[in-house]
């Protein structure tokens, strides 16, 4: 039985999806040449995709080696009232995970061997010049900030951050892994590649299985930022 909770792939300490696995995370070690990515920059007069237009930008089943099916929600509603996150440039780092600011977002969720939870990818439209300001705001906040604590409507935040070696995609990329542990003693890491293209952000995390294979988040980031750089030249 999946119990969908929009913070699953954020870290917090509820244990949220049954049958989710532990992996120890790390760099996806591979670099990209940057002339073979997308430099469109986010256009202060581009109207926000819709939720419809973003679903349609996710990939398909067949996309995915391994993957049994996936599930996609949205529009992604916003934390009412908003979560609040202490710490210096926690908010920010928060508020990105969840699309905070994004004018509408989306969420697919892959599911893989026996039905487990294997990766997340949370694909969001913002009006303006929004997109690249929550990417500045991201970035400066994973400078400052250790560990993201607080109290959601799902269950207790309670996730160190730690910055891996970033690749060159979309527009401008960050890595980086958030550790929590769950209710059993058992150590959670969530590998997250968080890209703007253009106007729009896509968060792609895993949390893997334990030993190999391992869930094919390589092939999902290359695959989504495919269809999004297409869609950014159209």
């Amino acid at each position: 039985m999946v119990r969908w909770q929009r913070l699953g792939a954020v870290g917090v300490t509820v244990v949220v999806v049954a049958g989710c696995s532990a992996r120890d995370a790390g760099d996806t070690g591979r670099t990209k040449d940057a002339a073979s990515v997308s430099a469109t920059p986010s256009s202060a007069g581009a109207r926000p995709t819709t939720a419809g237009e973003l679903k349609s930008l996710l990939l398909r089943d067949a996309d995915v080696p391994q993957a049994e099916r996936s599930t996609v929600q949205g529009p992604v509603p916003r934390y009412d009232p908003r979560v609040r996150v202490p710490g210096r440039g926690c908010q920010d780092v928060f508020d990105a995970l969840v699309a905070h600011h994004a004018s509408t977002s989306v969420i697919q969720d892959f599911w893989w061997k026996g039905r487990r939870w294997g990766g997340r990818t949370w694909l969001a439209s913002y009006a303006g010049t929004g997109a690249a300001e929550r990417f500045q705001k991201l970035t400066d906040g994973l400078k400052s900030c250790g560990t993201l604590v607080g109290q959601t409507p799902e269950g207790t935040l309670n996730s160190r951050i730690s910055q891996v070696r970033t690749a060159a995609f979309g527009d401008e990329a960050v890595t980086f892994d958030l550790s929590s542990t769950g209710p059993d003693g058992t150590a959670l890491v969530n590998h997250h590649t968080w890209v703007r293209v253009g106007p729009l952000t896509v968060d792609m995390s895993d949390r893997g299985a334990e030993r190999p294979p391992r869930f094919p988040i390589d092939v999902v980031i290359d695959r989504q930022l495919d269809r999004l750089t297409k869609r950014s030249r159209t």
